[in-house]
């Protein structure tokens, strides 16, 4: 597993124990130059933006030495897909990065300032990247699919609202309709063979809301004051009260959904039934006035989660006994 934190580029922890088994401190950030954030994965390297720099940088995952650099333009941000990684600067301007040496091997202008990247598998299963820009004054957003190997748009459509992206699954684009004030009203699913836009809209909004995909193409979303609900493609399952006034974005694994409480409380819900079936005590740091901006999702693998609390701590934790927790 690697991580990344306050003073740390990135770091590989051993899944067994969490022992370290290297680590790249952190330069002190300046003015003007890309956020460090989680680490990606692509083409066998580990990509970190490193911090008070403008240099994404790939790392050997078994001993953290650097194997390539590339300049980044300030504000810009770096996204993976499968092998595939490319740099969006605040212009709209994308680079496509081999994922093994770093070169350049296309350079677009896609999208425009304010437009949402991530990557995910296509219609035909093969990552892709998509990319979400909403009109100015909010009414529609114009989605698109790009080819990670030659930058081209594949297809695009235009479908009502201002949606963020959720995710990939069963071959649909999931995302959530936000207005400008952050409340989101509806769940909206794209099939990426057709095109085909279908919306389902929350009996109840939800304020600064986190989301996920299930597998099976359930949305899970989770939103400030503590509102936790699955949307299946005609409606809302269910919702829970979850009692945290904020939380990380939720992960649906194995039939649960987990996510960290803004106390730095675990929570495990039954996918299926809206039901809480385990939480941790609180993590929360010792010092006053400390408080953490963003809460890293939980990662679920090998029968086990891992997860990472306000008080600085990395836990992992058997999936299968959440009562036990």
């Amino acid at each position: 597993m690697y991580c990344s934190g306050r003073g740390l580029a990135a770091a590989r922890l051993a899944l067994g124990d969490g022992s370290v088994g290297w680590s790249v401190p952190a330069k002190t950030p300046g003015q003007g130059v890309t956020a460090v954030g989680a680490p990606l994965y692509a083409g066998g390297s580990v990509l970190v933006a490193v911090p008070g720099t403008e240099l994404l940088q790939a790392l050997d995952p078994a001993t953290g030495r650097e194997r390539w650099q590339h300049t980044l333009p300030g504000g810009a941000q770096a996204v993976a897909a499968g092998p595939y990684v490319i740099t969006v600067a605040a212009d709209g301007s994308v680079t496509g990065l081999d994922g093994a040496s770093g070169a350049p091997r296309w350079t677009r202008r896609i999208g425009g300032a304010g437009s949402m990247w991530w990557g995910g598998p296509g219609a035909s299963g093969s990552p892709v990247f998509y990319v979400s820009s909403a009109a100015a004054d909010g009414g529609s957003t114009q989605l698109a699919e790009v080819d990670p190997a030659t930058g081209a748009v594949r297809w695009q459509t235009r479908a009502t609202g201002r949606l963020r992206p959720v995710g990939t699954a069963r071959g649909a684009v999931h995302l959530l309709d936000s207005d400008a004030a952050g409340k989101a009203g509806g769940v909206v699913r794209v099939d990426a063979a057709t095109r085909t836009v279908r919306r389902v809209q929350l009996p109840t909004p939800l304020f600064d809301a986190e989301a996920t995909v299930g597998p099976d193409g359930t949305v899970y979303a989770f939103g400030t004051g503590g509102g936790l609900v699955a949307v299946g493609p005609e409606r809302e399952l269910w919702r829970l009260e979850t009692g945290a006034a904020s939380g990380s974005r939720p992960v649906a694994a194995d039939g649960r959904v987990y996510l960290m409480a803004g106390d730095g409380r675990l929570l495990a819900v039954d996918a299926s039934a809206g039901r809480l079936v385990g939480q941790t005590k609180p993590r929360m740091p010792a010092a006053q006035g400390t408080f953490s901006a963003t809460l890293p999702a939980p990662v679920v693998a090998d029968g086990r989660i891992y997860a990472s609390a306000p008080d600085g701590t990395v836990f992992a934790l058997d999936a299968g006994s959440p009562a036990g927790w």
